[in-house]
C-alpha cells in the first residue's frame, strides 16, 4: 500500500514537474517573441541567452557572438523565408516560420524587413496583440509603434511618427521604423519588423546586429565575384592575344646562297 502511495506520488510529482518544464518553456518562448515586437536588438540578445531552446522550432546561427535565423537569402523573394521545425505557439496564436527581406532602392533608401509568419487571421492577430495599437495603413495592412529618427536633430532619438502614410517614402537623412501586419499567403499572415529609408549602418547595427555578419559576408562574396570576374577577363584577353599571335602569317625567310666563293660560271 505504501509503494503504491509513493508510485502515484511520485507519478504525481513527475507530471507536475513536466508541466512545470513546459509552462516554463512556453514563457520564455512568449518572451522571445514579446522582445522581437519591440523591433530592436533585445530580440537577437534573447535568441543568443535561449539558443538551445529555440533551435529547437528553428536553427540558428552565432556569428561574431551575434545570434540569429538564418535565410539563404534576404535578397531573393523564394530564398528569404525558413519554415520552423515544428509549430511555436505564442498566447494562442501560431508561427510557423521567419522572413528576412532587404530591398535596396537607388532613390528611396533602403528597406529591411524580419519577422515571423503566423498560421492566424489578422483578426486573431490584432485582437491577441492588441496592446500594439494597430492603425489601418491601407486596404491591406496593419501597422503599429511607427518610429521616426531624424539624423539632421540636434540630439537624434528615436520618436513616434504620426505621420507615417502609405506610399510616402522617408525623406532624406531620416529613417522610419514600424511594425507591419500583412497577408503573407490565403492561409497566413506575417508580422515583420521594418526599418527604412536613409539609413547609416551604425544605426542599423544598433537595431539590426544580425545584419553587421550578413553584411561581412555579402561584401566578401562581392570582392569574391570581382576578383573572379578580372581573372576571367585577364584570361581571356591573354587568350586573344596568343590566338592572334598564331594566326599572323610567317614573313619568308631569305633565301640562302648556295654558291661558294670563288665558283665560276
Amino acid at each position: 500500500m505504501i509503494i503504491k502511495k509513493l508510485t502515484v506520488l511520485a507519478c504525481s510529482s513527475l507530471v507536475s514537474c513536466m508541466a512545470f518544464a513546459q509552462n516554463d518553456s512556453v514563457s520564455i518562448t512568449d518572451k522571445i517573441v514579446d522582445s522581437f515586437l519591440a523591433c530592436d536588438n533585445q530580440f537577437f540578445k534573447q535568441l543568443a541567452e535561449n539558443k538551445k531552446l529555440f533551435s529547437d522550432y528553428v536553427d540558428l546561427t552565432t556569428t561574431d557572438n551575434v545570434t540569429y535565423i538564418p535565410v539563404e537569402s534576404i535578397y531573393q523573394q523564394n530564398k528569404d523565408k525558413v519554415n520552423f521545425k515544428k509549430p511555436l505557439k505564442y498566447h494562442g496564436l501560431t508561427i510557423t516560420g521567419y522572413q528576412n527581406i532587404y530591398i535596396p532602392t537607388n532613390l528611396s533608401g533602403q528597406y529591411y524587413y524580419w519577422g515571423f509568419i503566423f498560421d492566424n487571421s489578422q483578426e486573431e492577430i490584432t485582437n491577441t496583440l492588441n496592446n500594439l495599437k494597430w492603425l489601418k495603413y491601407n486596404n491591406a495592412v496593419y501597422i503599429a509603434n511607427a518610429k521616426i529618427y531624424d539624423r539632421n536633430a540636434k540630439s537624434p532619438v528615436w520618436q513616434d511618427n504620426p505621420y507615417s502614410i502609405d506610399g510616402v517614402v522617408p525623406k532624406l537623412g531620416t529613417i522610419e521604423k514600424s511594425l507591419y501586419l500583412e497577408a503573407f499567403t490565403d492561409n497566413q499572415n506575417r508580422v515583420l519588423c521594418s526599418i527604412q529609408g536613409d539609413i547609416k549602418k551604425d544605426i542599423l547595427y544598433k537595431d539590426r546586429p544580425d545584419m553587421k555578419p550578413l553584411d561581412d559576408k555579402m561584401d566578401k562574396e562581392r570582392q569574391e565575384k570581382i576578383k573572379a570576374y578580372k581573372l576571367k577577363k585577364q584570361q581571356e584577353k591573354e587568350q586573344k592575344e596568343a590566338q592572334e599571335k598564331q594566326s599572323q602569317p610567317q614573313q619568308d625567310k631569305p633565301v640562302e646562297n648556295s654558291s661558294k666563293e670563288g665558283d665560276k660560271i
